[in-house]
């Protein structure tokens, strides 16, 4: 089935995004939520499979807070955890795509700058935006990395929803342009963690979806295969499958490694942080 990802990422307009969710960071060592919850339920003498989510909704009655469980309640998240020294096989994988003209827009809900390191590794000229400011002015020209939930060492965004599990609406405005203009690869992401982005993705209307799977898709998961229909490739983890999906691509298609992306329409102005 990756073969078959790789065939339609080869036949789409140029460039796709991606959506990179924390299993990208799981191999460096930065702790998903997914992992957090489980080993809660351990502690507990309780199993959290196959949806930690869930799990924890019934076992506790209200939803998880990532930034709760790995911060001190300041806008800011440890170092010792988000500041790792390397990329993983599954960020430089990105990195390549990104550098041979295949990725435009990556959103991400991680944390980290492994992403960051990746694409400069890479030689990819890139803009960052990561608080409310930068996302309502950022263009999407270009390869645009979206850090949805904030980084590690400013998460203030996390202030700017007007209530419990939802976005701001500059950022379902973001998000929706993203989806309307883009086909979209996804690789890490559960789903069941975060609310909004599950129901932006599930409102869009326009735009191929193909989706690196690692274990079994989460109840929120397969809702969203139930109304995108998503081209699904079940992989090992994040590393495993977007080696793999790169080597397809970039070792097949030889205009993917030399040509740039077709244009675009200009979009407003993009915003760097660094």
């Amino acid at each position: 089935m990756i073969e078959e990802i790789a065939g339609g990422i080869r036949a789409a307009a140029r460039p796709i995004a991606v959506l990179a969710g924390s299993g990208v960071s799981q191999s460096a060592g930065v702790p998903t939520g997914q992992d957090l919850l489980r080993g809660l339920a351990r502690r507990r003498g309780e199993d959290a499979d196959p949806d930690p989510v869930a799990w924890y909704l019934g076992a506790l009655e209200t939803f998880p807070d990532y930034f709760g469980m790995v911060g001190d309640g300041t806008d800011t998240l440890p170092d010792s955890i988000f500041d790792r020294p390397s990329t993983t096989p599954a960020h430089r994988a990105i990195g390549r795509m990104a550098a041979a003209g295949l990725v435009g827009p990556i959103l991400t809900t991680n944390l980290d700058r492994l992403l960051e390191r990746a694409l400069r590794e890479a030689g990819v000229p890139f803009d960052v935006a990561y608080d409310l400011d930068a996302l309502a002015r950022i263009g999407l020209d270009g390869v645009v990395l979206l850090k949805l939930h904030g980084d590690y060492r400013d998460i203030g965004i996390r202030h700017t929803a007007r209530a419990a599990h939802s976005y701001h609406g500059v950022i379902d405005d973001l998000l929706d342009r993203v989806f309307a203009g883009f086909d979209l690869l996804v690789c890490g992401w559960s789903a069941s963690w975060d609310v909004p982005l599950h129901r932006a993705l599930r409102r869009a209307e326009r735009g191929r979806i193909w989706w690196l799977q690692c274990g079994p898709p989460s109840e929120a998961a397969q809702r969203i295969f139930a109304v995108r229909r998503p081209t699904v490739a079940a992989v090992e983890g994040s590393d495993e499958g977007l080696t793999e999906l790169s080597a397809l691509l970039l070792g097949t298609d030889r205009d993917a490694r030399c040509d740039p992306p077709p244009g675009r329409a200009p979009d407003s102005g993009s915003v760097g942080h660094g």
